[in-house]
């Protein structure tokens, strides 16, 4: 999977900070008014399994090192700008299947190694090669070798074009690791504002700065990502200071912040796509009929109000995406219909199915699509299971009929072009498409084709979208830097500061 996401305890919890938004005014170690040695604390969701982000699934790893920790040849901030990190620039050749990156020179590894060419090349090789076990090897696809002509530039080659590829390079298949690395699961050695320091297994994970670091310093001597699951305790923890920046679920426990001085609330954008997956590979959702039945029984309209946040939409495309197109009038809630197709499609009685959803997500959101499709003669029982069994039975082996997962991946759209993906989606046009669309000679051409697929995937009904994610989070006043948006995907903790009290 791209790595799917499981991220959040809450509905949408999406572990986007508050408040002072990228960067904010006053970034930077040491800049005035603003206390360099202090210790920042996170609150977070899901802890990482492993350290390992070249095998390890899942954002949660992402989260926490990369930007802070590892670094690729480009960087993405949370408002979706790229810019150069550990490349100090690169051309596209004019038929864009090569790329040359100038490597930024002065830059060492967190052990004193110099970032060497042949770092890169073995970093990206491994990404790429045959029986790679990266799980994000999928974003380099169209990456056909890597080579250095020199010490100082790395060459991409690609298969064909890929509109896409600078984006790919800022997400983790893109990191660069020392050649030769070890030990990755339990220590990382990167070349980021921040350093590993500790990992507390079921309490928190601890960065501390890198004072030998190549770019501007980090604003705060140490960052503490804490794992706090219990959305009550979240908020406890943020409300007693054990936490200065925390992910707060409950629509009520947001408001209870509102007008208090010691407080911020802010919201951001996300690409959490709440989706509820059909297993079209089996019956009965292997008949089209079925699945639409299944999408016009529900109204997600209803489910944002009981949640108290989220955004609808009719696709996996979330409108930060350029391709992005209203799909919402597609299935729309028609439980009549819904009870009629049914029928149709030979289930005049209904139907008994199991939906299968991880534990970290809040239950009201597998009640409430159960509920809703009883009213339409589809008993569910669901199966709550802890995220590493959702990766096996679900993701792996595909043993499922339905099941609720938060896909925070940006740009996944390609998921919906691989037969192999858990949805069991294997659709000749979709995947002409979406390859058209990757391999375009414009970005107006590459649009058109992404929306193209998005609007396919939507009218087959492969997937039910419940709503997009929202990002919420309290922050203690005083704090700032920290990013707004997609932290779910990436938390760059290098620009927040903390004022003097």
């Amino acid at each position: 999977m791209t790595s799917v996401a499981a991220l959040t305890a809450a509905v949408l919890l999406l572990l986007g900070a508050c408040g002072g938004g990228s960067g904010g005014a006053g970034a930077g170690a040491g800049a005035k008014g603003t206390d360099p040695a202090a210790t920042v604390t996170i609150g977070q969701i899901l802890e990482p399994s492993t350290l390992d982000i070249t095998r390890g699934s899942g954002v949660a790893i992402a989260d926490v090192l990369q930007n802070n920790v590892y670094q690729g040849l480009l960087q993405r901030d949370d408002t979706g700008t790229i810019t150069p990190a550990l490349a100090s620039g690169y051309q596209v050749s004019p038929d864009g299947l090569t790329y040359t990156f100038t490597l930024r020179p002065g830059v060492r590894f967190h052990d004193g190694n110099p970032l060497t060419a042949a770092d890169v090349v073995s970093s990206l090789t491994a990404v790429i090669a045959p029986g790679s076990t990266n799980p994000n090897a999928a974003n380099l696809a169209s990456l056909a070798s890597v080579a250095s002509p020199d010490p100082g530039r790395v060459v991409l080659t690609l298969r064909h074009r890929d509109t896409n590829f600078t984006f790919w390079l800022t997400t983790a298949a893109g990191v660069i690791l020392r050649r030769g690395a070890t030990d990755l699961a339990a220590t990382a050695n990167g070349t980021g504002p921040f350093r590993f320091a500790s990992w507390r297994h079921g309490d928190s994970i601890t960065l501390a700065r890198n004072d030998g670091y190549w770019g501007a310093r980090a604003g705060v001597a140490k960052v503490v990502f804490r794992y706090i699951t219990d959305p009550n305790a979240q908020n406890n923890a943020v409300r007693t200071g054990q936490v200065d920046i925390g992910a707060i679920a409950d629509a009520d426990l947001i408001n209870s912040y509102r007008g208090n001085p010691d407080f911020v609330v802010v919201r951001g954008t996300t690409t959490d796509k709440f989706t509820l997956g059909f297993n079209a590979a089996r019956a009965p959702l292997s008949d089209e009929r079925v699945r639409h039945a299944l999408r016009q029984g529900i109204d997600k309209d209803g489910l944002i109000k009981v949640l108290g946040t989220g955004v609808r939409i009719g696709g996996d495309v979330p409108p930060s995406d350029p391709w992005y197109e209203d799909l919402t009038g597609i299935d729309r809630y028609d439980p009549a219909h819904a009870r009629a197709l049914l029928a149709q499609s030979g289930h005049p009685r209904g139907l008994k199915l199991t939906l299968t959803v991880p534990t970290i997500y809040p239950t009201s959101i597998a009640e409430y699509v159960a509920s809703q499709l009883r009213q339409i003669g589809v008993e569910v029982t669901i199966r709550p299971v802890e995220f590493s069994t959702w990766l096996t039975d679900v993701f792996a082996h595909h043993d499922y009929d339905l099941s609720i997962v938060d896909h925070v991946e940006p740009r996944d759209l390609g998921n919906y072009a691989l037969p192999a993906y858990y949805w069991g989606y294997d659709d000749p046009r979709t995947q002409a498409l979406y390859q058209t669309g990757v391999q375009a000679s414009s970005d107006k051409d590459r649009d058109d084709s992404f929306r193209a697929v998005a609007r396919r995937v939507s009218q087959q009904a492969v997937s039910d979208w419940l709503l997009l994610g929202e990002s919420r989070q309290v922050a203690r006043s005083g704090i700032r830097g920290y990013p707004a948006n997609n932290t779910s995907q990436i938390y760059d903790a290098s620009k927040i500061v903390v004022t003097r009290s």
